[in-house]
């Protein structure tokens, strides 16, 4: 779930932890208990010069070779030893006992499970358990083994150890090759790939604040750091200040807590912390800017009469782009004052028009409101001001890649030709390259007119009853009919045209309101569908199905590091027993639907559990409704997988949201794998900016970094961990 640029972060945060402790930790990646592996972990392990990975679940089922250890080959063809564990997992040696009697009886179980499928000759037996306590008379314990094992030698040793010792017996041995995601352990033991959608709105804002991080925070700290030099003392502490809303967002990672599969307490305690690390990523972001454009908050604050409100915009990708961009325009209305002996002042009403802004050629209202805004100083109290903020969709002209470029606010508003502008006729909207009509009845058609394709059904949902647990959904047939409440143009162009359709959901005194917002942008070709609702329904399941035109798809999935091939897991009878496979899959920014003429994608931009039908949709999952950490009466995972514990918030009665898009493309080609990645970052990743009110005069453009060359896809810009390189 989490994205690869964290796992990056969490192995760099755990050695500067190490450092601090003056010690070294064994040079493996060791994640026995993580419900499944990425396809990048043997990458990951090597560029941190780790050998060797032990794992457990996500393999093992009878669709793998036989044995304990494997080369565990990466997309870039690097190869690390994968040690995995029995099915006793990580406590095959957990509360041993002293007695000679009971140790002989203990190591003749162990033998039978580990010495069979060894393939190196070491076994690996840890002592210790989740939930449980150091053991009590370690080291008679041990030494009542040993001698229970003899002739079998065992040693009491360390992780470390064990690595070296595996890694050098490998070394002389042909091992059986593996690649790809680990997300198959079916029979062996629970592969608990149901979490994808356990209290989705934490995951979507987990991945929300992970994009802020990594494409629209630390990339302006880095870039800020190579521009004028600043004290040294400064930029350590720019440093520090990134790695502490790392931290924050790292401490949400570990995998029951991002998986869902925790207490209500738990996930109460995620959510305090993925706001703090927001609320850092943003202030750093700000500072980072300043910075890039030489604001001084000193310097303005003490100028007031001199302010020159800018429009900052900024583009976090490694590309230069222009045309459509969310901006935040704010205008004064009234000074504040603040203290005992303050008297406030005028209070006037918000402009009726749109602010201005020299150079672009169309400002779009879409909404407006009144606000306080802070205009912050280190060594001054915030001046408070009454402003209106007005929310715009802009053309604006190429912004440079990971640039900055600022526009003056102006008296009136230029006009000025844009390409393919977006335009509402009756109830299509189209932009000469797109096309979306909604019919009386709520049925939504969609027309890549260049492409000269169709989808007549596009939207669709799917409402059922879910009696599973954190761990395991359990569908159990149709909950709610979904019924069409009525459609309404909020914007008609020539940016932005959007129409919002609404739904109601209804049975006894439970209810759900959904409403999808279909955006088009001008000149875009790809549908913006942005989802809003509010649950009270318990026990239950809501997914939005996308529609396509590619049939028998073969589906490939963004996933750590670049996308991978999936396909349905068909397991044995008796596998099945265990542990039935699910149809759904995790989604980070795209899963993509190729056939051999043509293809299409869904964008998510955090929603984290999708399911790819042979008829060629999409199923995004909005809410999974269930309040059991675990149940023992599944028949999908017979069986409780944690402590059977209620968890009534988990039934995530409240609001839902989602930002989905829809773009229609060629078939699997280099040319159109890039074209996916570049709509990626336009739709997760818009230009955006807001006004700088306190500007004094206006910066030059800013330019960051830039790749160029087809198919290549920006991951993160950061400074390194001793701050001398980008």
């Amino acid at each position: 779930m989490p994205g690869g640029e964290a796992l990056v972060r969490n192995l760099l945060a755990g050695r500067r932890t190490m450092r601090a402790m003056r010690a070294v930790a064994p040079s493996l990646l060791y994640c026995p208990d993580s419900f499944g592996h990425p396809a990048a972990m043997p990458m990951l392990a090597r560029g941190f010069g780790y050998d060797v990975a032990i794992a457990l679940r996500g393999f093992g089922s009878s669709r793998s070779p036989t044995g304990d250890a494997f080369w565990w080959i990466g997309p870039d063809r690097e190869r690390v030893l994968l040690y995995h564990f029995a099915r006793s997992g990580y406590e095959a040696a957990a509360n041993l006992p002293a007695e000679p009697e009971a140790a002989r009886e203990r190591w003749k179980v162990m033998r039978e499970e580990l010495v069979p499928r060894s393939t190196l000759g070491a076994v690996l037996a840890m002592n210790g358990a989740d939930h449980h306590a150091r053991q009590l008379r370690l080291d008679e314990a041990v030494a009542a083994l040993v001698a229970a094992a003899r002739p079998d030698e065992v040693r009491a040793s360390s992780l470390g150890a064990f690595v070296a010792d595996i890694a050098r017996r490998a070394g002389a041995q042909k091992l059986p090759e593996i690649s790809g995601e680990l997300r198959d352990s079916y029979g062996f033991v629970w592969t608990l790939q149901g979490t994808f959608a356990t209290r989705a709105h934490q995951k979507r804002w987990n991945a929300r604040v992970e994009r802020l991080l990594v494409r629209d925070a630390e990339p302006w700290v880095a870039l800020a750091a190579r521009g004028e030099r600043r004290a040294a003392a400064r930029e350590a502490t720019r440093r520090r200040l990134v790695e502490a809303a790392w931290k924050s967002l790292l401490l949400c990672h570990p995998h029951d807590t991002l998986c869902g599969c925790s207490t209500d307490e738990v996930a109460r305690a995620m959510d305090a912390r993925l706001d703090e690390a927001k609320t850092q990523a943003a202030g750093i972001r700000r500072d980072a800017l300043f910075d890039l454009i030489g604001h001084h908050e000193d310097d303005a604050r003490e100028r007031r009469a001199e302010w020159r409100p800018m429009v900052v915009v900024r583009n976090a990708a490694a590309r230069p782009r222009g045309g459509v961009a969310i901006l935040h325009l704010t205008s004064f209305l009234s000074d504040v004052k603040v203290g005992a002996n303050a008297s406030p002042g005028p209070v006037e009403s918000a402009p009726r028009t749109t602010p201005a802004v020299a150079e672009l050629a169309a400002v779009q209202l879409l909404s407006r409101a009144v606000e306080h805004e802070l205009t912050e100083s280190p060594r001054h109290y915030p001046d408070d001001d009454l402003v209106s903020v007005t929310e715009v969709a802009a053309w604006v002209p190429e912004i440079p890649p990971y640039g900055v470029r600022c526009f003056e606010h102006a008296k009136r508003q230029k006009k000025g030709e844009i390409p393919s502008p977006a335009r509402v006729d009756g109830y299509t909207v189209t932009n000469g390259r797109i096309a979306v009509r909604v019919r009386e009845d709520g049925r939504v058609s969609f027309d890549d007119i260049e492409g000269g394709r169709s989808i007549a059904d596009l939207l669709a949902w799917e409402s059922v009853v879910d009696l599973g647990d954190l761990y395991t959904p359990s569908p159990r047939g149709a909950r709610f009919k979904p019924k069409f409440d009525g459609a309404k143009v909020v914007h008609r162009g020539p940016v932005r045209a959007a129409i919002d359709l609404w739904w109601k959901f209804r049975q006894g005194r439970e209810r759900i309101d959904a409403r999808v917002r279909l955006i088009v942008d001008a000149n875009a070709r790809w549908l913006r569908l942005h989802v809003n609702g509010q649950n009270t329904a318990t026990d239950h399941r809501l997914r939005l199905h996308v529609a396509t035109d590619v049939r028998d798809p073969l589906v490939v999935a963004d996933a750590m590091f670049g996308p991978v091939e999936r396909h349905q897991i068909v397991v044995t009878e008796a596998e099945a027993r265990m542990e039935q496979p699910l149809p759904t899959a995790p989604l980070h920014r795209y899963v993509s639907l190729f056939g051999a003429t043509q293809g299409a994608s869904v964008f998510s931009d955090g929603l984290a559990e999708y399911e790819a039908p042979d008829e060629g949709g999409v199923l995004v999952t909005m809410v999974r409704s269930v309040g059991e950490l675990s149940r023992g009466d599944l028949p999908e995972r017979p069986g409780n997988a944690g402590w059977p514990t209620a968890t009534p918030e988990a039934q995530c009665i409240g609001p839902f949201a989602a930002q989905l898009a829809l773009l229609l493309h060629g078939p699997r080609t280099a040319a159109v794998v890039d074209e996916i990645e570049r709509a990626a970052d336009d739709i997760l990743l818009p230009l955006c900016g807001a006004t700088l009110r306190s500007a004094l005069s206006r910066p030059d453009p800013t330019f960051g970094v830039e790749l160029k060359g087809e198919g290549l896809a920006f991951s993160s810009a950061k400074q390194s961990e001793d701050g001398e390189w980008l």
